[in-house]
């Protein structure tokens, strides 16, 4: 890159979905309201701005029975750019889970790991207003166990309906994450 004076830049906001201004001015900035990323302009593409704070994604899923929304097979949660550190991951329940046969389960993982984060659950024993840290939903507050913090990743976050479909209810599941390389990203699927 050639080094270039700044004179003039331009500041915007918006979602990490949004189409970034193409060819502002070098050094201009892009706020994400939604991840907590900062991208600066360098003259020919957007470059994430790295900083020692973590980085927030959040997605909540509500469970239709569809592919890709609770149907047997993965559930898309977040996808994964280059290598990232999982700082925490907390799936919270907003509304009970329904299943369309007896003995629906769900897991969380990652594409290759898919009980990497949470082994199988039974749909059932989720319900709304708990923390969904393990096998055991809790009310209240819980100790985030080792399974969901602290953990470097480089494929996309998913869950795993196994048995039958996952046919109603809803999970928040909020991602604090850093960079470890230089294209290192979590966004919502």
């Amino acid at each position: 890159m050639t080094v270039t004076l700044i004179v003039a830049i331009q500041t915007w906001i918006g979602l990490s979905t949004d189409t970034k201004p193409s060819a502002p001015p070098v050094g201009s900035t892009f706020y994400e309201t939604d991840s907590g990323a900062t991208h600066v302009y360098d003259g020919s593409a957007w470059q994430q701005k790295l900083s020692i704070g973590g980085y927030r994604a959040i997605k909540t899923l509500v469970f239709t029975g569809a592919a890709g929304l609770g149907a047997v097979g993965a559930v898309p949660l977040f996808t994964v750019t280059g290598e990232v550190l999982i700082s925490v991951i907390v799936p919270f329940c907003t509304v009970n889970l329904g299943e369309a046969a007896p003995g629906a389960t769900l897991a969380l993982g990652v594409v290759g790991a898919t009980t990497l984060l949470i082994a199988a659950t039974i749909v059932l024993d989720i319900d709304a207003n708990e923390f969904w840290v393990d096998t055991t939903p809790d009310a209240n507050g819980v100790a985030v166990p080792a399974a969901l913090k602290d953990i470097v990743i480089t494929d996309n976050i998913i869950g795993t309906a196994a048995v039958a479909d996952v046919n109603a209810g809803a999970i928040r599941f909020t991602v604090y994450w850093v960079p470890v390389s230089a294209d290192g990203n979590v966004v919502a699927a």
